[in-house]
């Protein structure tokens, strides 16, 4: 970077906002429909910007002697500063300048569209560049910390993702009516077996852990009240052997919540398996799954 940049001049900075402002008013322009005039701030903006770059000075410039010789103050300051599209800016420039008010009436025009890109490209550069050697490192500061919070946030939901259990059932009502509901902590989703039918969810734990009990919320089909798990069985398996188990049963199916608390102790357990041996009405089904 050239040694002029270690010191903003405060002159180019003061043109760089008062174009964002003529931009800003552009932006304002177009959504109310007024193109022409929109398009007249464009150009006031793309100048007053042009013009910053042509009056600052830099100690070093990358163009060589037979290069400047062609180019304008401006295209030589951009090219200094590490600018790529200064062809497609020049001839943004003079066709902006040159553009009849007939084109313009076209609504998104294909020259308006792509004027309009090589300003914003130009205010966005532009303004980067204004910022002082303390708002360059403020900035610096602030996306080094927006990026450790997302990388903190993936993280987080990595590690929730990953230590969560995984369930799988041996059958389903629907897919409205999926296993995983047993795990969400919500009484208002169910896991429903088909119409008829005994079944099991079980449990796969993301490492081994000891558990004390488990609490099993019942399903009552919340729309009809006619389904919902009667005796239930609960094992508890290290790898491929069972460790521990417990049975109980519901009295009734109720609207309000209905939960079954069975001591379950056991270690190392890798999954558990809650069956349903019989059931009420229609078929058999739970609310909630809790290890504790």
């Amino acid at each position: 970077m050239p040694a002029g940049w270690n010191t903003v001049n405060e002159s180019f900075a003061h043109s760089i906002e008062r174009s964002r402002g003529y931009f800003d008013c552009a932006r304002s322009l177009f959504r109310d429909g007024f193109l022409l005039e929109c398009h007249s701030y464009m150009i006031k903006a793309l100048q007053t910007q042009l013009d910053a770059w042509g009056e600052l000075s830099l100690d070093s410039l990358s163009a060589t002697a037979e290069e400047s010789a062609t180019l304008k103050p401006w295209q030589r300051t951009l090219a200094s500063a590490g600018y790529s599209r200064i062809d497609r800016l020049s001839a943004a420039l003079l066709v902006g300048t040159q553009l009849p008010p007939a084109v313009l009436a076209r609504p998104l025009s294909a020259d308006f569209d792509w004027i309009w890109a090589e300003v914003e490209r130009l205010t966005s550069f532009s303004a980067k560049r204004a910022l002082s050697t303390r708002a360059r490192k403020l900035r610096r500061w602030r996306r080094t910390a927006s990026v450790a919070v997302v990388a903190l946030l993936v993280a987080l939901v990595a590690v929730r993702l990953w230590s969560r259990p995984r369930v799988q059932a041996s059958g389903v009502y629907s897919r409205d009516y999926s296993a995983e509901h047993v795990l969400d902590g919500s009484g208002a989703t169910e896991w429903l077996l088909p119409d008829g039918t005994v079944g099991w969810v079980e449990l796969i734990l993301p490492s081994a852990r000891a558990i004390r009990r488990v609490q099993i919320s019942n399903a009552h089909s919340t729309l009809y009240l006619d389904r919902g798990a009667r005796a239930v069985r609960v094992t508890a398996f290290a790898g491929l052997n069972s460790v521990a188990s417990a049975e109980g049963a519901f009295e009734r199916i109720s609207e309000q919540r209905s939960v079954l608390d069975l001591p379950l102790k056991a270690e190392r357990v890798t999954r558990v398996r809650v069956e349903i041996l019989s059931y009420f009405e229609k078929g058999g089904g739970l609310a909630d799954v809790e290890l504790e």
